[in-house]
């Protein structure tokens, strides 16, 4: 499943295995690469559950990519870990408390945030002779951070997706369609079924007559809302206003050897802007491939009328009307 330009989840294989091991899903995924050749060096990251196995297969197959373990399956497995009987026995403040520290480390933005979050939980831990599994987390989780800590995975494309939500929501929905006394012929024909039924409104979304409209956008934000989604404006109105309220705030210097960079200086941080096609080494430029604050507020403070939201750095996913509509004014 991948995320769609409506910022919704969108089926693109099934595959039917007799048993769920490391050949069957070797298999599933060749006749992935194969169905999408050309596509498949554009992948950067995969969220799964905590399965170590599946975790294998898939870095094997997309090396180009990073495979990030869903946060609401880490918090589910560790919660259920700790509660195991080979360790301690707590009371349920103090297990909420050891719940709390995890929490904190999984969602930590920053390396200062997440060192202080494992102190704490290391604290815990130690106060109610939670000794093993504190060891049991550091042999294995705490030396793979990349796969689950936010602060490490805050530069990656992954759209604001931290959990595999929209798969386990689309599961609950093919429940109604299939279950385990289905032959395999049934099966196939219901998932069929489906997966037309489910494109016949995607394709109906795409090629209705009108378009959105948003009373409160001005002519700017409501050319974005007309070419995209509205999943897609909701995320460049919160830039867009950001921009548009500090743009005195930032200090701009152009740099580069053909002058087509500038150093964005804000109240705590400083960014690297590229002139040439307004990306940014901001979270919110990597991580959605979508305009940013900064590119927006240099514009505005150096065209002073005209439009300020680029384009040309929207990525091409998001255009519902083709991409030619997407261009720099």
């Amino acid at each position: 499943m991948t995320m769609n330009e409506f910022g919704e989840g969108a089926v693109v294989q099934q595959s039917l295995l007799e048993a769920n091991g490391d050949w069957h899903m070797d298999r599933a995924v060749a006749h992935f690469k194969r169905l999408h050749p050309s596509r498949i060096d554009q992948l950067r990251v995969i969220v799964v559950d905590k399965d170590l196995n599946e975790i294998k297969v898939l870095e094997s197959n997309f090396p180009k990519a990073r495979v990030l373990v869903c946060h609401f399956h880490v918090i589910k497995y560790l919660k259920e870990k700790r509660a195991k009987p080979e360790y301690s026995k707590v009371s349920s403040d103090d297990a909420s408390q050891v719940d709390a520290a995890i929490h904190a480390m999984v969602y930590a933005d920053s390396e200062e945030k997440y060192t202080r979050a494992h102190a704490s939980f290391k604290g815990i831990c130690d106060r109610v002779g939670l000794h093993d599994f504190f060891l049991y987390f550091e042999r294995n989780w705490d030396e793979s951070q990349d796969r689950w800590v936010l602060y490490r995975r805050a530069m990656l494309p992954h759209f604001k997706n931290h959990t595999n939500n929209r798969l386990e929501n689309f599961f609950g929905k093919l429940k109604g369609e299939v279950d385990g006394s289905m032959s395999m012929a049934g099966c196939v024909k219901a998932l069929v079924a489906y997966d037309r039924r489910m494109e016949k409104e995607y394709t109906y979304r795409l090629t209705r007559i009108g378009r959105f409209v948003n009373s409160s956008y001005d002519e700017e934000m409501s050319n974005v809302l007309r070419f995209t989604s509205p999943f897609v404006a909701e995320n460049i109105e919160v830039e867009y206003s950001r921009a548009v309220a500090n743009a005195g705030r930032y200090t701009f210097t152009v740099c580069g050897d053909n002058q087509d960079q500038v150093v964005v200086q804000g109240a705590s941080k400083i960014h690297r802007l590229r002139l040439d096609n307004w990306t940014c080494d901001c979270e919110f430029s990597l991580t959605m491939k979508l305009p940013c604050r900064h590119a927006m507020a240099f514009r505005k403070r150096e065209r002073g009328e005209g439009p300020i939201i680029p384009w040309m750095s929207i990525d091409v996913r998001y255009a519902v009307l083709p991409h030619s509509f997407l261009y720099d004014p």
